[in-house]
C-alpha cells in the first residue's frame, strides 16, 4: 500500500514485519494528528470501532471542519458524536442503533439506506480515503486479523485509503477467514490497546416471543439452512431449536444461540451444499464466551458482507429458512423493519438480501416475525399490524416478496396471494383485540364488498 508521503513522511523498506511494527506503532494522539479537513474516514461497528484512536479524535474535534466517519453500530458514545461538534465531524451510517438514534436527533448523523451485501457499493460511491479498525495482534507471519465486525469493511476500500490505522487489541478474536487477514505490511499507523470490548447480553425472552418461536421452529425442518436475523427475537428463536437434528448455518449475524446450537451438536452443517461442516457468517455480535468461542474456530467460515448476503450465494443452500423481525406490517404485506413513523430505529440491513436468497433456495423460506400487538407509553395497546401504515414509516421489505408471516397468534403464508386473501391471513393472526377492526376497516376501503 502506497503511504501519504503528506502525512507519514521518510518510511523506508524494513527487512521484517517486526521491525515494520515497531516502525509504525505511535500512541492514538499521534494517530488522530494525522486526520485532516473534509478527510472521509470508514469504520466497522461494534466492537471493532477503534477505542483509543475515537478517544484521541475526540479530543482534537474542535481544530477540524467537514470530517465524515462512515461507521455503523456504535457501542460507545465519543465526544466527536455531540452535537455541538455537528460543524466539525459528522457521521453516515447504515445502521442505527441506541447511539446513532441520539445522534440523528442531534443533526450530527444522517442515516444510508443500503441493503448489506451493498455496503461495498456503497464506499466505491463515497470514496473514504482513510480508514480505522481494531484487528489482533499479528501471526508468526505478521497478519492481523480485523476480528467480530471487519466484514463489513469492505476490503476493497481499504485497498484504496491513503491512510490505514490499525489499532492492535489482544482482547479481540481472531475469525478464521481469508478476507479479514491484513499485513503488518499494508497499515500505516499502529496503536496497540487494551479497552474493554463492549458486551451485548442476551434480551431476556419473553412469552409473546416464546410463542412465536414455536411456531417458527414447527417451520423449520431437520437438515435445514438457517439464517437468523440481529436482535432478540431472533436470538430466542434459535434457543428453540434445540431439538431439531443436523442444521446447518449460513448468516449475516452469529450470535449466542447459534454458538449453543453448535455445542450442542443441533448445528453440524452436515446437509450443506457448499461449505459443507462449517458455520458460515460475516459479524458476530454478543458476549465475551461468544469471542472466546469464534476465537480461531474451524468450525467457522467469516466473508465480507458483499460476498455472504449476495442473494445468489444464498440460494445455493437448498432449504434455506431466512428469519427476519418487523415493527409493524400492514394488512397486504408491507413490511416496516427500521423506522418508527419518520423516526429511522435500525437499518435495512440484510432482510431483503436474505429474502431473495430463500426464494432462489431449493426448499427455501423466507419467514416475518413481528409481535401482534405493543403497548404505548400510555399504557394502551396498539396493534403492529394495520390498514395502511402510518405516514412517515418505511418500507423495509416489499409485499411483493414476502412469503410467510408469525405472530404469536399462527401463521400466514401471503406467497402469490390475492390482496383480499392477504388480508384475511393478516387479520387472522392479529391480536384478537383488533381483528373486527381490521376488517371494518378493509370493508371500508374497499377490499372486501
Amino acid at each position: 500500500m502506497a503511504i501519504s508521503e503528506k502525512r507519514l513522511p521518510g518510511r523506508r523498506q524494513y527487512g521484517n514485519w517486526k521491525d515494520e511494527y515497531q516502525a509504525k506503532l505511535m500512541d492514538a494522539a499521534d494517530a488522530a494528528a494525522l486526520i485532516r479537513n473534509d478527510d472521509v474516514i470508514m469504520m466497522p461497528g461494534g466492537t471493532c470501532i477503534p477505542h483509543d484512536f475515537s478517544v484521541a479524535l475526540s479530543n482534537r474535534v474542535e481544530e477540524l471542519r467537514n470530517v465524515t466517519i462512515c461507521l455503523g453500530l456504535a457501542l460507545k458514545l465519543y465526544d466527536y458524536m455531540q452535537p455541538q461538534y455537528r460543524e466539525n465531524i459528522h457521521i453516515e451510517t447504515p445502521f442505527v442503533g441506541p447511539v446513532e438514534r441520539m445522534c440523528l436527533e442531534w443533526k450530527t448523523a444522517q442515516y444510508i439506506p443500503v441493503h448489506l451485501n451493498q455496503l461495498a457499493l456503497w464506499m466505491d460511491c463515497r470514496k473514504p480515503n482513510v480508514t480505522s479498525f481494531v484487528v489482533t495482534p499479528p501471526d508468526e507471519n505478521g497478519y492481523m486479523n480485523r476480528s467480530c465486525f471487519g466484514g463489513l469493511v469492505p476490503r476493497r476500500a481499504i485497498n484504496r485509503c491513503e491512510l490505514v490505522i490499525v489499532e492492535v487489541n489482544s482482547r479481540t478474536p481472531w475469525l478464521v477467514s481469508d478476507d479479514l487477514k491484513i499485513h503488518v505490511s499494508e497499515v500505516d499507523a499502529i496503536l496497540e490497546t487494551d479497552a474493554d470490548l463492549v458486551e451485548i447480553p442476551d434480551i431476556p425472552i419473553t412469552e409473546v416471543e416464546k410463542q412465536i418461536a414455536h411456531y417458527i421452529v414447527d417451520m423449520i425442518p431437520d437438515g435445514s439452512t438457517v439464517q437468523l436475523g440481529l436482535g432478540g427475537l431472533a436470538n430466542a428463536i434459535g434457543y428453540f431449536l434445540r431439538d431439531k437434528k443436523d442444521l446447518g448455518i449460513h448468516t449475516e449475524v452469529v450470535q449466542n444461540s447459534i454458538m449453543e446450537l453448535m455445542e450442542l451438536g443441533v448445528v453440524n452443517n452436515s446437509k450443506k451444499n457448499i461449505n459443507r461442516g462449517i458455520t458460515t457468517g460475516t459479524f458476530c455480535v454478543g458476549n465475551a464466551r461468544l469471542w472466546e468461542y469464534v476465537d480461531k474456530n474451524p468450525k467457522f467460515w467469516w466473508t465480507e458482507v458483499e460476498h455472504n448476503n449476495d442473494p445468489y450465494v444464498i440460494g445455493q443452500h437448498d432449504n434455506l429458512i431466512s428469519v427476519n423481525n418487523a415493527l409493524m406490517m400492514d394488512v397486504t404485506g408491507q413490511v416496516a423493519s427500521e423506522s418508527i413513523r419518520h423516526r429511522q430505529y435500525s437499518g435495512t440491513g440484510g432482510q431483503v438480501n436474505f429474502i431473495w436468497g430463500a426464494h432462489y433456495s431449493k426448499g427455501g423460506k423466507s419467514i416475518i416475525a413481528l409481535n401482534s400487538s405493543f403497548t404505548d407509553r400510555d399504557g394502551k395497546l396498539k396493534s403492529r399490524i394495520v390498514p395502511f401504515l402510518p405516514a412517515g414509516t418505511i418500507v423495509s421489505s416489499s409485499r411483493n416478496d414476502v412469503e410467510y408471516v408469525v405472530t404469536e397468534y399462527g401463521v400466514a403464508n401471503l406467497r402469490f396471494k390475492g390482496v383480499n386473501q392477504r388480508i384475511k391471513e393478516m387479520i387472522r393472526i392479529a391480536h384478537p383485540h383488533f381483528r373486527d377492526e381490521l376488517l371494518f376497516q378493509a370493508k371500508r376501503i374497499g377490499w372486501f364488498s
